[in-house]
């Protein structure tokens, strides 16, 4: 755990941060998810590369967003 032992000051606010951070990551990477597996399984962008290619790019922006999001929860407790 990164927040330091139980018995400091302020560890309950840490966890609660953290796990706040945490579901809320889940929300992108959810997205990103749902992009990557149309852009492989949905028949309108297999026939269309421009979209796949764009579905893509929306995906890994939604992953890179998700860690950010989840590393942004983690920093404050350091």
């Amino acid at each position: 755990m990164f927040c330091g032992d139980e018995l400091t000051p302020g560890y309950t606010a840490c966890t609660q941060q953290m796990t706040l951070f945490a579901v809320a990551s889940l929300i992108p990477a959810m997205l990103a998810l749902i992009l990557l597996v149309a852009a492989f399984a949905a028949p309108g962008l297999r026939g269309r590369p421009e979209l796949r290619t764009q579905a893509l790019l929306y995906s890994m922006v939604a992953w890179a967003l998700a860690g950010f999001t989840y590393v942004l929860g983690a920093l404050p407790s350091f």
